[in-house]
């Protein structure tokens, strides 16, 4: 247990989270659904980050790979008080099905959620984005960043969930689970591909599973 003066990381996380707390009644209700079903969405503490940095980059077009329940989107949307437009894109019929249902439930005509293979849609997008958000399928990050790099607007951010794999990236390869060392493998070349691209600024940041900012110069 990582600790500074007594004081553990649960207890500074739930400070900050406390701290920065504001009633959302919209986010809140998805949150406990999602949290209640076992559904992955964004960390508090990523929600936080995207908060602050929306409020100040202010994107108009946004593209999310990785829709879910539509959470993020919702949330980005909320931020941005409506003042923007969001493609997402989500590979899962359920979770297509729910996310359109949240999304036509709070009257949000702002986002559009196309159900397929991110890889298969992403060249048929007619539009460009200045923000990209990438929180899909771990072993696919490398050719995801590939495909997004034409449908970019200048000064695009690309940021990445779930970088560090629950914490395995961290760790030597012989001490990963066998049935990890496929999405272990895969992510460390994204990784590593990222380290080796001239063109980009990155910051891989300590929140949630790791989170990549990826920024051009």
């Amino acid at each position: 247990m990582y600790k500074i003066n007594d004081i553990t990381y649960e207890q500074i996380f739930e400070y900050i989270d406390e701290f920065n707390k504001k009633e959302n009644k919209i986010i809140d209700e998805l949150r406990v659904f999602a949290e209640q079903n076992n559904i992955p969405i964004i960390k508090k503490d990523v929600e936080n980050f995207l908060k602050t940095f929306l409020n100040i980059t202010k994107p108009k077009k946004i593209l999310e790979l990785g829709c879910a329940i539509g959470y993020s989107s919702i949330f980005m949307s909320s931020v941005l008080n409506d003042d923007v437009h969001i493609d997402t894109l989500e590979i899962n019929e359920n979770m297509y099905n729910t996310a359109s249902e949240n999304i036509k439930k709070f009257s949000l005509t702002n986002i559009n959620v196309i159900l397929g293979n991110a890889s298969d849609i992403i060249p048929s997008l007619d539009q460009k984005y200045d923000f990209v958000f990438i929180d899909a399928s771990k072993s696919h990050y490398d050719e995801f960043f590939s495909l997004i790099l034409n449908k970019l607007e200048k000064n695009a951010v690309v940021i990445c969930d779930n970088t560090l794999f629950k914490g395995y990236l961290c760790m030597d390869r012989s001490d990963i689970p066998k049935r990890q060392k496929t999405i272990y493998d895969k992510m460390t070349r994204f990784l590593e591909n990222i380290k080796k691209n001239e063109d980009i600024s990155y910051n891989m940041l300590p929140l949630g599973d790791g989170l990549l900012v990826i920024y051009f110069k």
